[in-house]
Order: structure tokens, then C-alpha cells, then sequence
């Protein structure tokens, strides 16, 4: 699981945009775009948006139910201390994503794992 470059030099505006995507559709808008893709970098950068946004789906919605389900205290404070985490480090990694993009190379996002 490292960086791929592209070989051609060339940037798809959609590889680009599709980490942009994912702040705002999460899941849907880098699942469109993987789905809908035909050029390699494209797909590559799509499937790299589509695992780390499936992971962060996953994670917040389980210590957001933990702390919704009465969770109270310092455990409850602290699992919506993470949920904020994890919404700044979506934040943090799609805007590197994207810039990783239009410098031509696929970023694989740390920590999530590959569902796709």
C-alpha cells in the first residue's frame, strides 16, 4: 500500500475532486466516482477515498452511537472528543489527498483499511 504516480503526467479533474467529494458525500461521492471511472489514476484515487470514507463512516458512527447511547462522564465526553478527532483528520486528509492528486500521485490514506 504505497503512492501511485501517474505515468503519463496527466491528472484526471475527477481523481482530483473525488477526495473533495468525500467531505461532502462521503461515501456516495467517492462510490460514483469509482464506479464510474475508466482512466486507472482516476479509479486508484476513488478506491483510496472510498476505503479511508467506508473506515471513517464505520468508526464515527459506532463512538457516536456509544456516546449517544447514555454513555455519560469522562467515557462519553472522551468518545465525542474522538468523533471531533476523526472529523478534523477527514478534513486534514482529504485536502492532502487532493493536493497528492494534482501533483499527479494516488495518496493512500493511513489507518483505513482496504474494503474495496
Amino acid at each position: 500500500m504505497g503512492q501511485t504516480e501517474t505515468t503519463d503526467g496527466e491528472t484526471s479533474i475527477l481523481a482530483v475532486v473525488v477526495h473533495l467529494f468525500g467531505l461532502f458525500y462521503s461515501v456516495v461521492g467517492a462510490g460514483i466516482v469509482y464506479l464510474l471511472a475508466s482512466d486507472e489514476f482516476t479509479k486508484t484515487n476513488a478506491r483510496n477515498a472510498l476505503n479511508w470514507h467506508i473506515f471513517f463512516l464505520v468508526v464515527a458512527t459506532i463512538l457516536g452511537g456509544l456516546a449517544l447511547a447514555g454513555l455519560g462522564g469522562a467515557l462519553g465526553a472522551l468518545l465525542v472528543l474522538g468523533v471531533g478527532v476523526l472529523v478534523l483528520l477527514d478534513t486534514a486528509f482529504c485536502i492532502w489527498a487532493t493536493y497528492k492528486a494534482v501533483d499527479g500521485t494516488a495518496w493512500t490514506y493511513p489507518i483505513a483499511p482496504e474494503f474495496v
